[in-house]
């Protein structure tokens, strides 16, 4: 299941009032390593155990993937987060449109083998819905059925890791080749762009 790597637990966001202390530990230390005297600055006039106690309960929500999110965020934040911060960071507002575009684009690709997934919510919503629908349907048809989907595998906090393309074997007297599969991708990216610039043109934009 995809997790936290840096401070995995089994413990699911539902049933801990605070998050454990080896979560904590790593969290300040991610971020003494990032701010360095920054960190000591904005907190040092704190006791570190009352800081650390406050911070794993109001972390105790989060899940693994979000606060790895929150942390990831971090590398280009040039401010010493606060607690509100940090929360924020974990847990940035939805782009539902993007990640739909990432699955219809990722989707085509699956077929031959290049596909890149930024989450694994946005593959296995993808796959609920089925390559077929998101290859035929407008962005206008998919969109309530699209934010069902990732919705409901956003609400599960972890995922199944995304599994390897099993190489389809071509019918009887038939073979597949590379050129074949770039054609079949160029089509599926053309028509997803054909229907975006339509919904542009529609809103005026």
């Amino acid at each position: 299941m995809r997790k936290l790597v840096a401070v995995p637990s089994a413990t699911s966001p539902e049933s801990r009032c605070a998050l454990p202390d080896a979560w904590v530990r790593r969290i300040f230390e991610r971020m003494e390593d990032r701010y360095g005297d920054l960190w000591a600055q904005r907190f040092g006039g704190v006791p570190k155990d009352r800081l650390m106690r406050t911070w794993a309960e109001d972390l105790a929500d989060l899940s693994g993937e979000e606060i790895a999110c929150g942390l990831r965020a971090c590398r280009d934040h040039k401010f010493v987060p606060s607690l509100p911060d940090f929360r924020a960071l974990c847990r940035p507002p939805i782009d539902f449109d993007g990640a739909l575009l990432e699955a219809i684009e990722q989707m085509a690709r699956r077929e031959s083998g290049r596909d890149r997934w930024s989450h694994p919510a946005i593959y296995w919503a993808a796959a609920k819905i089925g390559a077929y629908e998101l290859g035929s349907k407008t962005l206008r048809d998919l969109n309530a059925e699209w934010r069902k989907a990732f919705g409901d595998q956003l609400a599960l906090g972890q995922w199944p890791e995304i599994p390897e393309r099993l190489p389809a074997l071509p019918a009887p007297g038939h073979t597949h080749n590379r050129e074949v599969g770039g054609e079949t991708i160029s089509e599926m990216l053309r028509r997803l762009k054909a229907s975006a610039d339509a919904q542009c043109k529609e809103r005026g934009e």
